[in-house]
């Protein structure tokens, strides 16, 4: 005869209570690493998905207006005008951003040209432009153009002390610069 070689099972219920919380506690253990590990995925989820909506929903035009940045007084107050679509569907997006400065002309023209500069457009060559009134610049950067032009404040009263300038940045992806320049050489046959 051959003795058995699983071992019986206690009769004690301390030693049966032993075996059955040691079963448990590793059980345990896995539950929480495995919600651990859920967790942790479920940040990096909402996370990447936050990043991929602000990616998608920020305009690219926009954003190059904003990063403008020029001191308080040569932008006392801010507008903007937008149509067309962001990825170019049917038209391009063109932003127009409009400040009104307290200096003079030259005095704002240099600070707009300065800041455009450091925001990293780098001047584009004259066939691009498309033209405006006034002190006027025009930038290339990425996929992107900028016309820039400064002119002075229109004052409704001749009498009236009247300082300051107007300054309005063009802001629209480079494929759109076709139907720019046909809106703007329209807009001045309207006007003779």
């Amino acid at each position: 005869m051959t003795p058995d070689p699983t071992p019986r099972p206690s009769r004690r219920p301390s030693d049966r209570l032993g075996a059955a919380l040691e079963g448990t506690g590793s059980r345990i253990e896995r539950l929480r690493m495995s919600v651990l590990a859920i967790g942790v995925s479920a940040i990096l989820l909402v996370l990447a998905v936050l990043w991929a909506g602000r990616a998608f929903s920020l305009d690219p035009t926009r954003r190059a207006a904003d990063e403008i940045e020029v001191p308080p007084w040569a932008a006392m107050s801010v507008s903007d005008e937008t149509y067309g679509s962001r990825w170019c569907l049917g038209e391009c997006r063109v932003r127009m951003r409009t400040w009104t400065s307290e200096g003079t002309v030259e005095d704002t023209a240099r600070e707009y040209w300065k800041a455009v500069l450091e925001a990293g457009w780098v001047p584009a060559d004259k066939e691009l432009c498309v033209g405006g009134v006034g002190e006027e610049g025009c930038y290339v950067r990425d996929e992107l153009y900028l016309e820039l032009w400064v002119v002075p404040v229109e004052c409704g009263d001749r009498y009236e002390l009247c300082v300051g300038s107007e300054v309005t940045a063009v802001v629209t992806s480079q494929a759109a610069l076709p139907r720019l320049a046909e809106d703007r050489q329209i807009a001045q046959e309207a006007t003779r």
